[in-house]
């Protein structure tokens, strides 16, 4: 049985979406970046405890690898972000496929400019919430596979 009233996308479609979202997120990383300065950790950290409170997930004891492991399953649609441990409380991820990654190229910006800077604030933010500690990353290579190192206290 099929629904005559379901909305019916075309890959066209899908592309005019994903243009103008991409149009969106450039112009508030960008907007974002230039009220506050370049500083935008503090407005990408907020977002992500706030995100981070909403999620329904109660954890017991969470560890930094934990909480990245379930970070990476419930952002597998767009991000394919593999945690490598390099000590308790440090980690080394790396983004095979990554949706911002999609957006820089499509806009013609610079991997780990504005955008990138305040998508991974806002994970830190997550992770920070979900962990209960202080969190911060730090982007060690860009490209079509990126790097970053996240630390916890």
């Amino acid at each position: 049985m099929t629904n005559d009233n379901a909305l019916q996308m075309t890959p066209e479609d899908h592309q005019k979406a994903f243009t103008e979202v991409a149009f969106l997120i450039e112009s508030f990383a960008n907007t974002i970046d230039n009220i506050m300065g370049g500083a935008t950790a503090p407005v990408g950290r907020i977002a992500g405890r706030s995100i981070a409170r909403k999620l329904p997930l109660n954890l017991h004891q969470p560890t930094l690898a934990s909480v990245l492991d379930l970070l990476a399953k419930r952002m597998q649609a767009g991000f394919q972000m593999t945690a490598s441990a390099t000590s308790e409380t440090s980690s080394e991820i790396t983004f095979g496929h990554c949706a911002l990654r999609d957006v820089c190229a499509l806009r013609s910006i610079e991997t780990g400019s504005a955008v990138c800077k305040l998508f991974h604030a806002y994970f830190d933010g997550m992770v920070n919430e979900l962990l209960h500690r202080p969190v911060k990353s730090e982007i060690i290579t860009t490209g079509q596979v990126c790097r970053i190192t996240t630390c916890s206290q």
